[in-house]
């Protein structure tokens, strides 16, 4: 089992939105660090840990690493 720490943002120029992986580990005391430093570095945006077994299709969990973004930010 690995960590993920994901981060989701609108643009400065507001045309689109960002949505990235910014940290990855199988040391918890790790992921929750770096998720207060990046908290401390990000305010504004979307922080997420999500917990993601290996080997898995994680299209198969009812809810998995992911941000939902509205069609606006695409036009």
């Amino acid at each position: 089992m690995i960590q993920i720490i994901v981060n989701a943002f609108v643009e400065k120029d507001k045309t689109g939105a960002v949505v990235e992986v910014l940290f990855a580990s199988a040391d918890q005391d790790k992921v929750q660090a770096k998720y207060e430093e990046l908290a401390a570095q990000y305010p504004e945006n979307y922080l997420a840990i999500y917990d993601l077994p290996l080997d898995t299709d994680l299209n198969e969990f009812s809810h998995y690493p992911s941000v939902f973004i509205g069609k606006e930010e695409f036009e």
